[in-house]
């Protein structure tokens, strides 16, 4: 009876093991049918263009140098989320979701649904970013500038 305790302690610990090694490639197989990688880089490339133009209208002197720079950080950016995807992304999916809606998800999206969802996402991205930028970023500005000036005339009394 002991040997068989025994046996089932040591076989417990592997068993989970295989479980949630069996439960992380389920949410990396999420991940491949999302087609994060893919909608990672349309939404970046949407967005270069949006924050170059941005930093013209706020300062004429941004160049072509300044563009290039942009995407090349923007290059590197998208190595560090490809890597937060990879490994951080799915230590948090597998602490917050179970194997049994990890496969609810995959199968959402691999239905026709879930494939459109997935291929409007980047120009939803898009769509969002620019109306942001026009239509609500001059606002936020101005009230971060006029917060600013009231810090500094506060300091002066």
């Amino acid at each position: 009876m002991k040997k068989l305790i025994l046996v089932i302690m040591i076989c417990i610990p592997s068993l989970m093991g295989y479980s949630q090694t069996k439960k992380q490639e389920s949410i990396k197989e999420l991940f491949h049918v999302m087609q994060q990688d893919s909608i990672m880089d349309k939404t970046f490339s949407a967005m270069i263009p949006m924050m170059m133009n941005q930093m013209k209208s706020q300062d004429p002197m941004i160049n072509n140098r300044s563009e290039e720079l942009m995407k090349a950080t923007m290059q590197k950016a998208k190595a560090i989320l490809k890597k937060l995807i990879d490994e951080d992304m799915v230590a948090v999916y597998d602490k917050y979701f179970s194997q049994k809606e990890i496969n609810d998800y995959i199968s959402f999206y691999k239905s026709k649904s879930g494939q459109k969802y997935i291929k409007v996402t980047p120009d939803i991205s898009k769509d969002f970013m620019s109306i942001m930028m026009e239509k609500y970023m001059p606002e936020i500005q101005k009230m971060i500038q006029d917060k600013s000036e009231e810090i500094k005339n506060s300091e002066k009394k």
